[in-house]
């Protein structure tokens, strides 16, 4: 948000060193609580900000799914209510991309303290003349097959194992699955073994839950 300093080697090894550990405790974040969570209705909600990165408008269904994420670093608005960092930076990239400082789409996924998942998404707007408008974000559930594949990560599936996991979810037996992904049987077998002890489960049945079925 500021002008600082450029990092240094020493800070740049520091994280470097770390890049291991926080990203096993993040795993651990994503995987499923067990709680299954609140029912919650699936509207998207919607922001708007305005050239300066303040933002102008939001609907109710915004201030829900915002309600319930968890506390973090916030900045205040003209709305009456702090709004994420991540919320901030996800309209701020959206800028940043049409004016050709940023490149890829503005999004990112947020878990809620009920252990559902959100996705925001931002873009900018035409304004009369062609002229810059809003930047609009969109925040609503994330769609399953997301959802399953943020859990998959979590657990630590290779996306081998997690193509072979969404082939079982399907109801191919081994011998299918060997046949479409070119693979032997008892290739297969290793591979299900693998999965089965990285998200804990001993069948079929309690892995498709797991990964696909459960609320996360």
């Amino acid at each position: 948000m500021r002008p600082g300093s450029a990092f240094g080697q020493e800070e740049i090894a520091l994280l470097a060193a770390l890049s291991g550990p926080l990203a096993e405790r993040l795993r651990r974040f994503a995987r499923p609580s067990g709680s299954g969570g609140a029912a919650r209705a699936p509207a998207p909600g919607l922001l708007l900000f305005d050239e300066h990165g303040e933002a102008t408008s939001i609907n109710e269904e915004a201030r829900g799914h915002l309600a319930l994420l968890p506390q973090g670093p916030s900045v205040p608005s003209a709305l009456g209510l702090r709004l994420p960092i991540w919320v901030v930076g996800a309209a701020m990239q959206a800028r940043a991309i049409e004016q050709g400082r940023d490149r890829g789409s503005a999004r990112v996924r947020i878990r809620t303290v009920d252990g559902q998942w959100l996705t925001c998404h931002a873009s900018c707007l035409s304004g009369p003349g062609g002229r810059p408008g809003p930047v609009a974000l969109v925040i609503e559930p994330t769609a399953r097959v997301e959802v399953a594949f943020i859990v998959a990560q979590a657990y630590g599936l290779t996306p081998r194992e997690l193509e072979i996991a969404h082939l079982v979810a399907r109801g191919l037996p081994t011998a299918e699955i060997a046949a479409a992904l070119f693979l032997s049987p008892h290739t297969v077998r290793g591979y299900l073994k693998a999965v089965f002890g990285k998200a804990g489960v001993s069948s079929r049945g309690e892995l498709v839950a797991r990964l696909f079925a459960e609320r996360h």
